[in-house]
């Protein structure tokens, strides 16, 4: 029905459905006279009476009734037109992360201001963890968060999309021998930090040489880190957690090197526009590399589109 508008179409299908021109009027917010002389135009445009009109009201005729189908099917599809270009209703409510605290530091807190300007609405709750994956991966399936953040794998269960990967080096005083083989690891005192990802990383060394003998186990890296610079021995971290490295101490690649993979995981069943927007604006690549800054040299950030490292 190409000559007729959308008001047309309005009128057509209100006196169609209330069975008269006053009760379409009284319905439409229109005068009567409006209601007949838009019925009249379309009639006259399309050739065809398509009301007959009586004492008891107002009813299609055989070509007004198709014209009334065609006519439905015409409003039908410029309704879906406008709701493509309607503006989205302003995203709010509460959205729950968990994450490592390398990623809180590194990437959330740098952009979290920019995400709340964007989206006033919305409440982001950060839940920070002590660096192993289990708790992330817990809170997930329990629903106590939305999204996750954290080394993979994860259990298969959880949707995952890897973001990035920093490396796991070795710490070290400045004037401390330096560690390159297994051999020299061995022989140098090592000091576990539980909170950076120690079964993951004994499981490495021993899978490339022997499970280590830690000479002393530590939850805080800060604690590691100050044993470290008074000479006690040697602790393995991941650059987005020690950075900046005081000038006393030293990095260096691990024998064999060993990435951690960071991604995002959510349930399976999760289909959040909070999610989306939050992905979109906090965890894309971009957005990734300029929370970094200075140390975005040592991430592998993954394009997401592709799943590969983009160095």
């Amino acid at each position: 029905m190409p000559a007729l508008g959308g008001a047309h179409l309005r009128v057509l299908l209100g006196v169609a459905g209330a069975g008269s021109f006053s009760e379409a009027a009284l319905r439409l917010g229109l005068a009567q006279s409006t209601v007949s002389h838009t019925v009249r135009a379309a009639e006259t445009v399309l050739g065809v009476q398509i009301f007959e009109r009586g004492r008891h009201g107002a009813w299609p005729t055989a070509a007004g009734a198709r014209v009334l189908a065609q006519a439905q099917r015409a409003a039908d599809a410029l309704r879906e037109m406008t709701a493509l270009t309607a503006p989205a209703p302003p995203l709010c409510g509460t959205l729950r992360v968990v994450s490592c605290r390398s990623v809180i530091r590194q990437f959330i807190v740098p952009a979290l201001n920019g995400f709340q300007r964007r989206y006033p609405d919305v409440e982001v709750v950060v839940q920070d963890t002590s660096g192993e994956h289990d708790e992330i991966e817990a809170r997930v399936l329990s629903g106590e968060a939305d999204l996750g953040l954290g080394r993979l794998p994860m259990r298969p269960e959880l949707h995952t999309r890897e973001l990035l990967a920093d490396e796991y080096l070795i710490i070290a005083s400045a004037d401390a021998p330096p560690i390159r083989t297994w051999a020299d690891f061995h022989r140098a005192a090592y000091i576990v930090c539980e909170e950076d990802c120690a079964p993951f990383i004994a499981a490495h060394v021993a899978r490339h040489s022997r499970p280590p003998t830690p000479a002393v186990r530590l939850k805080d890296p800060q604690v590691a880190l100050g044993r470290v610079a008074e000479g006690h021995g040697f602790t393995v971290l991941t650059g987005l957690v020690f950075v900046p490295l005081p000038p006393n101490l030293r990095a260096s690649t691990l024998p064999t090197p060993l990435w951690r993979p960071i991604g995002s995981v959510t349930r399976r069943d999760e289909a959040s526009p909070l999610i989306d927007a939050f992905r979109d604006a906090v965890l894309s690549p971009g957005a990734l590399r300029a929370a970094a800054g200075r140390q975005a040299h040592l991430v592998r950030f993954v394009d997401v589109g592709t799943q590969s490292p983009a160095f």
